[in-house]
C-alpha cells in the first residue's frame, strides 16, 4: 500500500511473511514523508493476532525508528487501511498525527496493572483539559471486567467514549505507550481537537415495538400478550416479499424438522439464515438508537424465544433483520449523513484522518471480500485520507458495548 497523506496526518499499512518484513515494509514507507521537524508526536496501531506474540517488538521498533513515543492501539483478527481490509493475515496499519503536546492524555501511563480510577496522571491532565473524545481498547480476556472500568472512566472524563474489544485467537495486547498489562487503555482528546464520530448498526427494523409482556431471565415467553414466537413469526410474514398479513392460527411449524432452506417457509428464511435479531431501544438516547442481541434459542412447544441479554417483564424489544445487503445499505447511509453532518454547509471541515472498528463478525463473512467491500464503502465517502482500525470483538460507543456494528471516527 502507499502512504496517505493530510495536513496533520500519515497513514499506512502492509501485510508481511512475519513481523519483521510486515513492520519493515510500513516503516519504509513511512519514511518516504517523514522529515526531521514534522512535528509527528502520536500515532494509532493496530496488528493482526497472527503477530501478537511480537507486540512488545513491534512497539519497540516504531518507538525507536519513528521518535514517537505516543502510540495507542490494540491487537485484531482483521486490521484496516485506506480503502483496504487486512483479515487472516500477519499484518500493521498505523496512523501518525500532529496534536498539541497538552491536548491529549494517553493512559495508563505506564505498563503496570492499574485496577483502580483515577489514574494519576490522567486526573492531574483532566484538571488542566475538558475532554472530548476518549478512544479505548478493552481485553475481553482480562482477569477484570473492562466495562465496570469503561463506565468509571465515563464518569471521571466525562468524555464521549468509542473503541473497541480486542479480537484474538492468542493473547490479546492493548497498546498505551507500550503493551498495556491493563484491562483498558487508550487516550483522551481535549475539545480542541475537532473529531466526529458516526455508529452504522448495519441493521433494518421489521417490527413494532413490542412489550415483554411475560419473560424470565434470557427467555420471552410473551410479547403484547401473545406467545413470542408466534409474533416473531408473524412479524416476518408481514415483512415478506409476499405481503402476507394473515395472522398465524393453529399450531405453529416446528422449525427443529426443518433440514434445510428449500424446505423452509419463504417468510421465515430470514430466520433459519440466522439474520433474525432482537433489539433494545436505548432509553436515554435521543438518536433511537438500540442494542442488538442474538436469538439464542426458539422453543416451539413453549413458543418462547432464548435470547443473549437479560429481559424483564415490560422492556420493549422489536425485531430487527441483518444480512450483508442491509451491512452494506446501512453503512452508506450512515457515513452520508456523518459527512453532511461535519460539512454543515462548510465545504472547509474535510475529514483529514479516521479509525474504523467494525465488527469481527463483519470482516470474516466471506473470507475477507465484506470487510473490502467496508472498506470501499469508507474510502467513497471520506475519499484517500489516511485510516487505520481493527476488526473487534465488541464495539465501544457512548461506553455501551455493541456487535455487529461499525463505528468511524473522523478527525477534520
Amino acid at each position: 500500500m502507499s502512504v496517505f497523506t493530510s495536513r496533520n496526518f500519515a497513514s499506512c499499512a502492509a501485510e508481511g511473511a512475519d513481523w519483521r518484513e510486515a513492520s519493515k515494509t510500513v516503516l519504509e514507507q513511512l519514511e518516504t514523508i517523514r522529515t526531521e521537524d514534522d512535528g509527528f508526536n502520536f500515532g494509532f496501531i493496530y496488528i493482526s493476532d497472527r503477530l501478537a506474540e511480537y507486540a512488545q517488538s513491534i512497539i519497540n521498533l516504531f518507538r525507536s525508528v519513528t521518535h514517537i513515543e505516543n502510540w495507542v492501539g490494540s491487537v485484531g483478527m482483521g486490521i484496516v487501511g485506506t480503502g483496504k481490509a487486512f483479515v487472516d493475515v500477519p499484518a500493521i496499519s498505523i496512523m501518525i498525527g500532529r496534536f498539541p503536546e497538552n491536548e491529549f492524555c494517553v493512559f495508563p501511563e505506564s505498563k503496570d496493572h492499574l485496577s483502580e480510577m483515577p489514574i494519576k496522571g490522567m486526573q492531574d491532565w483532566l484538571e488542566e483539559n475538558t475532554p472530548m473524545l476518549v478512544c479505548v481498547h478493552a481485553d475481553p480476556m482480562a482477569d477484570e471486567d473492562p466495562m465496570p472500568r469503561m463506565a468509571e472512566l465515563e464518569s471521571l472524563s466525562g468524555g464521549f467514549i468509542v473503541g473497541g474489544l480486542t479480537s484474538s485467537r492468542s493473547s490479546h495486547e492493548l497498546f498505551a505507550n507500550g503493551v498495556c498489562m491493563d484491562s483498558i487503555g487508550g487516550v483522551i482528546f481535549s475539545e480542541k481537537i475537532p473529531v466526529a464520530t458516526a455508529l452504522s448498526q448495519g441493521c433494518r427494523p421489521f417490527s413494532p415495538f413490542r412489550t415483554v409482556t411475560s419473560g424470565d431471565g434470557t427467555a420471552i415467553y410473551e410479547l403484547d400478550g401473545v406467545s413470542a414466537l408466534r409474533a416473531l413469526l408473524q412479524d416476518l410474514q408481514k415483512n415478506s416479499p409476499e405481503g402476507e398479513e394473515m395472522p398465524i392460527v393453529g399450531p405453529l411449524p416446528d422449525l427443529r424438522q426443518i433440514e434445510s432452506s428449500d424446505d423452509m417457509p419463504k417468510p421465515y428464511l430470514p430466520l433459519f439464515r440466522g439474520e433474525v435479531h432482537i433489539a433494545l431501544p436505548i432509553s436515554q438516547s435521543d438518536q433511537n438508537d438500540y442494542l442488538v442481541r442474538n436469538i439464542m434459542a426458539l422453543d416451539p412447544g413453549e413458543e418462547s424465544l432464548s435470547v443473549s441479554q437479560s429481559i424483564t417483564q415490560g422492556d420493549s424489544i422489536l425485531f430487527v433483520e441483518r444480512n450483508q445487503e442491509i451491512i452494506f445499505d446501512d453503512l452508506e447511509k450512515t457515513l452520508k449523513s456523518l459527512i453532511q453532518r461535519v460539512r454543515n454547509g462548510n465545504d472547509r471541515n474535510e475529514p483529514q484522518g479516521a479509525v474504523y472498528i467494525s465488527c469481527i463478525a463483519r470482516g470474516f463473512s466471506e473470507t475477507g471480500k465484506a470487510a473490502q467491500r467496508e472498506m470501499e464503502i469508507i474510502r467513497e465517502a471520506v475519499g484517500n485520507i489516511p485510516l487505520t482500525g481493527f476488526y473487534a470483538g465488541g464495539e465501544i460507543s457512548n461506553a455501551r458495548l455493541y456487535a455487529y456494528t461499525g463505528i468511524l471516527i473522523l478527525f477534520l
